[in-house]
């Protein structure tokens, strides 16, 4: 059967390359000789466009869980546009003892002046008589905010391929002139070009479109005080239950990963809010950062998908819960599903304001006072509310932690009372679920439960008497741990070697090869 025209020598061909199923062959050996240049543009997704989404992913085959469906060079890395001043070579911060000897802005120290990074800045800071001073350190700092709308408008003379790719992103213009956002990027961006750097060379229009560019499509990278602009990535469409994972390399390329199998022909998505929040604050998010609102069957449900994860207590009956009426898109009033009770939706917005403040002013680390958010807001809140998640969350996490090092949290486990073992254990089991739910498959958030979950169950195994360590019940535990520990151990080790969670990875494997030999004496 005919599939297409060869890729080498156009004549009619019948076989299809595996990977990406697109390219046509009509014989092997032309897909050998073809490979050095096909091997650069393979992938398992297709670029499509329609008129409700514009460019979007699908894919060409059928994707496997934790496959990596692109790897994607940053077109434009640069400060995020709320930062302590760093390093523009580095991006760590900097207190201001060593500056540019060209242009001023401060810096690490003569290494990172020499880094193409800071190149952009620092050439067109230079229209100044004086060189550029920063005084405020360690606090936000406004200025900041227009490096790196200066490093994409630099493309724009010196690399017509990335500015091309850069200006096909969407900037949402219009929808952005009568925010406060356009407001700020006028004063902090616009005029601070103009009067303080004497920049002239950029039209008005062109900075503010790069601002919506990078407000819209740019990727914050976890670590680092780092936001990066790619041009495959930017192409993901937003899913409130993504199939997608992404993380970032040793040299911040973007790396979007296959959460869940995905069949040919599906679209790709990743989530552009947390998908652990609930409805109104992924809303909110992305109403007023991407400028679209997002109808999936989870946000047209008010119990999202049967989790209760946005409802309240009723505040009349005992048994039931407050949900957003009519829709949790537009809703007029919030009611409760099992009595008449109703409350305005300016009440709920005011209580959960207050809420989040006392959830945002909870201790760091503090076992005791998230515990009381617990025990407060039992009453108010449903089970599964997203702020009590939140909060089960870090406790799931603390419990048996007393510092950074693993070795310190297997110490602090056996500490741990036997109730308090067991509820690290039921916080871990309660918040997986919602996290296999609403960011399912080979996430992070699943890794670190799973890590935390075996952690418990092993330091529950430890304290089993010796006649009861040997039974088939004890064995199929250990087994469990180490399954657990295998796929934390896969998941983490594909985030960035800068953060914490790979290391944890590396951790975690290191104790799946000790938890091995002890399962081995079993048979």
């Amino acid at each position: 059967m005919v599939v297409g025209a060869c890729a080498v020598c156009g004549c009619p061909a019948s076989q299809r390359c595996g990977k990406c199923h697109l390219t046509a062959y009509c014989s092997k050996d032309h897909q050998k000789q073809h490979w050095k240049t096909h091997r650069t543009e393979c992938s398992p997704y297709r670029v499509c466009q329609s008129e409700d989404l514009g460019r979007y992913l699908e894919a060409s085959r059928d994707i496997l869980p934790g496959e990596i469906i692109l790897k994607d060079s940053p077109l434009v890395l640069g400060p995020r546009q709320v930062t302590v001043p760093v390093c523009l070579g580095c991006f760590t911060p900097v207190n201001g003892t060593y500056s540019c000897t060209m242009c001023g802005w401060p810096l690490c120290g003569p290494d990172c002046q020499k880094n193409d990074l800071h190149k952009a800045e620092c050439q067109l800071s230079r229209n100044r008589t004086s060189k550029v001073q920063v005084h405020k350190f360690m606090q936000v700092n406004q200025m900041y905010e227009c490096i790196t709308p200066l490093r994409c408008l630099w493309l724009k003379q010196h690399d017509a391929a990335r500015w091309a790719s850069l200006t096909q992103m969407e900037a949402h213009m219009e929808q952005r002139r009568t925010t406060d956002v356009h407001e700020v990027n006028q004063v902090n961006v616009v005029d601070f070009m103009k009067q303080y750097l004497k920049i002239t060379t950029f039209e008005e229009d062109d900075i503010h479109k790069i601002c919506g560019i990078i407000d819209v499509n740019g990727f914050e990278i976890p670590g680092p005080n780092i936001i990066g602009l790619y041009g495959k990535g930017c192409l993901l469409e937003h899913h409130c239950i993504p199939n997608t994972t992404r993380t970032f390399d040793a040299q911040l390329n973007l790396v979007i990963r296959a959460a869940v199998k995905i069949p040919k022909g599906s679209h790709i998505s990743t989530s552009y809010s947390d998908p652990m929040w609930g409805t109104a604050n992924r809303q909110l998010h992305l109403t007023t950062t991407k400028y679209f609102k997002c109808s999936c069957d989870r946000c047209l449900d008010p119990t999202e998908l049967g989790t209760h994860l946005s409802s309240l207590r009723c505040v009349k009956c005992t048994e039931g819960l407050m949900l957003p009426s009519p829709s949790p898109l537009n809703p007029d009033i919030w009611a409760c599903n099992s009595c008449p009770a109703t409350v305005s939706v300016d009440h709920v917005e005011q209580f959960l304001k207050q809420l989040g403040e006392k959830l945002v002013m909870l201790k760091e680390n503090s076992l005791n006072s998230s515990e009381a958010f617990l025990k407060a807001t039992s009453s108010k809140l449903s089970e599964n509310h997203y702020y009590r998640s939140d909060v089960k969350l870090a406790l799931a996490q603390m419990y048996g932690r007393g510092g950074s090092q693993t070795q310190q949290q297997q110490t602090n486990l056996k500490e741990l009372s036997k109730d308090l073992l067991e509820r690290k254990e039921t916080l871990c089991r309660e918040v997986l679920a919602l996290a296999d739910l609403f960011s399912p498959g080979e996430s992070r958030l699943r890794g670190l439960l799973l890590y935390e979950l075996q952690a418990a169950c092993r330091e529950r195994y430890r304290r089993l008497p010796k006649k009861l360590r040997n039974t088939s019940h004890s064995r199929q535990l250990l087994q469990e741990c180490a399954e657990w520990l295998k796929e934390a151990s896969t998941i983490l080790q594909r985030e960035s070697p800068l953060q914490d969670e790979y290391h944890l990875g590396l951790q975690a494997e290191e104790e799946l090869s000790d938890l091995t030999s002890i399962l081995t004496r079993f048979h």
